[in-house]
């Protein structure tokens, strides 16, 4: 049950934190794939820099939270800057997607930092088989968000 509350509290704040910055889909979504790709690469060799640098805990594993950070990273700074919705009904849809890329790509650091038992292991079992799907169509809608973004276009009149 601690499972279920925590997948649920970790896909609200990342609903919450993408709705109220207004920032589309498209951009943060490649975002949390280049942090997807960077933990992948880098959690292993960061890990033991960050314990040395006096970061010790028991629980959850630094790798885990190591891994959850690089993923999130590039996304977060991306909210701060960019492209961003003005209707409502597309904030809403922007950020149910990215909370629930995020939270695929997150899945498995998350499944190591928690102990899956009943219920909640039926849920991580069921995330987790069908990742490669989540995640696969959420990458295919962010880049077509991305081809609905559209940059303004100042021209300054050349002066002769």
């Amino acid at each position: 049950m601690i499972v279920i509350i925590v997948f649920v509290v970790v896909l609200v704040l990342l609903f919450v934190l993408a709705f109220m910055t207004k920032r589309r889909f498209g951009v943060l979504g490649l975002a949390l794939a280049a942090g997807s790709m960077l933990s992948e690469l880098w959690a292993d060799q960061l890990t033991p820099l960050v314990r040395d640098a006096g970061l010790v805990v028991q629980s959850p594993p630094l790798i885990s939270i190591v891994s959850v950070v690089l993923v999130l990273l590039p996304a977060v700074f991306l909210l701060f800057s960019g492209p961003s919705y003005q209707d409502a009904s597309k904030r809403i849809l922007g950020a149910t997607l990215f909370a629930t890329l995020a939270f695929a790509l997150l899945i498995e650091p998350l499944g190591s930092a928690l102990v899956l038992q009943g219920d909640g292991r039926a849920i991580y079992e069921f995330l987790e088989a069908n990742r490669v799907y989540i995640v696969t169509i959420g990458l295919i809608l962010a880049v077509f968000d991305l081809l609905g973004t559209h940059t303004s276009r100042h021209y300054k009149p050349a002066k002769h």
